[in-house]
């Protein structure tokens, strides 16, 4: 399969199967030693030998930064600063998703400042260099390479910053790489479909037609993961709906994916699964003429002459069945009184949605959903 380079404004994408084999002339492009940045999920899939064997053979020098957890932390982006000057990179690659682009987005940051990163954070200091960042992902849905912002925890809380030197400047996504079992791949499905969502919701024209173009595309490589999740093309397409909902699309973040982080941060869910389980709750909460623009979606997509608001639901959770994801905090597995879990807000509105949220939708889904999820690997 033949892949073309994508030119964007935040730098050169290579999508599709064996995509990883330009990354040597890629690197030499940007300098003269990567600093190989990575968590515990490349060395176990093998995508870091994959990648460490192609730079040895092609004669070019890496160093090696592991042990990235998700929702990095400030000290993991000290550590890998002082590696890189040790190991005089000048290249930072993050390898496997969205958490250890963000650490290497911050090493990138403050490799070339003699002060203290957080400076960057709080205000203090603004950056005068940042280094070239890459990334080879292995989840589709995070657009963080696309992204001008570095999230990183400190203290206990999430902090970002933006600048426009954090966009990456290649990436690589090769859906070889990304052979996930069902529920991790599922719950980049369902982040993918809440960003295409929330861009049906609130945007007009062209780029409304676009964004059911790209959930019908969504939709359709999940059914067919549903009966082969290592399935090449449907891989394939899954990489290519998510950057293009990314780069064709200004879609704002959905209000619910903030609250779903934060359900995701307390208890060590995914943001995906964190986001499913709150998705019903919220849509119930929104307003009369965002319920009417969802019966419009509905009707677009599944392509009904009529349906109401109940219908055009019911059409969205037969549509999220092949994910096997849960629909509400107890079918996630999750066990919590509703005064803990409104805890993690003080937002009147939120708290209406975990409580909402923290009832089953019905029995039998409940145990159709765990019963699947008790046999699946997790991340």
């Amino acid at each position: 399969m033949k892949n073309n380079p994508i030119k964007t404004p935040a730098g050169q994408i290579e999508i599709g199967p064996d995509s990883l084999e330009k990354l040597p002339d890629l690197l030499r492009s940007c300098g003269s030693k990567v600093l190989l940045v990575h968590g515990h999920r490349p060395v176990e899939d093998g995508l870091l030998t994959k990648v460490r064997l192609l730079l040895i053979k092609e004669n070019f020098p890496h160093a090696n930064m592991g042990q990235i957890l998700p929702n990095p932390k400030y000290d993991s982006v000290k550590r890998g600063i002082k590696i890189a000057r040790k190991e005089k990179c000048d290249i930072i690659l993050a390898l496997g998703g969205g958490s250890t682009l963000q650490c290497a987005k911050g090493i990138a940051l403050g490799l070339g400042y003699k002060g203290d990163v957080w400076d960057f954070w709080t205000g203090k200091k603004k950056p005068k260099k940042v280094y070239p960042i890459a990334s080879i992902l292995t989840n589709p849905s995070s657009g963080s390479e696309l992204s001008t912002g570095c999230t990183l925890v400190r203290k206990g809380k999430q902090e970002t910053v933006s600048n426009e030197g954090l966009k990456c400047t290649f990436t690589i996504l090769d859906p070889n790489l990304a052979m996930y079992p069902f529920y991790p791949t599922m719950t980049q499905v369902f982040n993918l479909f809440i960003h295409l969502f929330n861009g049906a919701l609130t945007l007009d024209g062209a780029d409304y037609t676009e964004c059911i173009s790209l959930l019908d595309r969504l939709f359709a490589a999940a059914s067919t993961m549903e009966q082969s999740i290592y399935n090449l093309d449907a891989r394939t397409q899954l990489f290519q709906v998510g950057y293009e909902s990314h780069a064709k699309l200004h879609i704002s973040k959905c209000p619910v994916e903030s609250l779903a982080n934060d359900l995701a941060f307390k208890y060590s869910l995914t943001e995906g699964s964190a986001g499913c389980a709150l998705f019903l709750s919220w849509v119930d909460s929104l307003k009369k003429e965002d319920k009417s623009k969802i019966v419009q979606i509905a009707k677009d997509l599944f392509k009904l002459d009529s349906c109401t608001f109940d219908q055009a639901m019911e059409a969205f959770k037969a549509k999220l069945q092949p994910t096997k994801l849960a629909l509400s905090i107890p079918e996630s597995g999750l066990l919590i009184s509703d005064r803990d879990l409104v805890s993690i807000t003080d937002n009147k509105d939120w708290r209406k949605i975990l409580v909402h949220a923290n009832r089953p939708v019905d029995a039998f889904a409940h145990k159709e959903r765990l019963a699947h999820r008790h046999n699946t690997p997790r991340l």
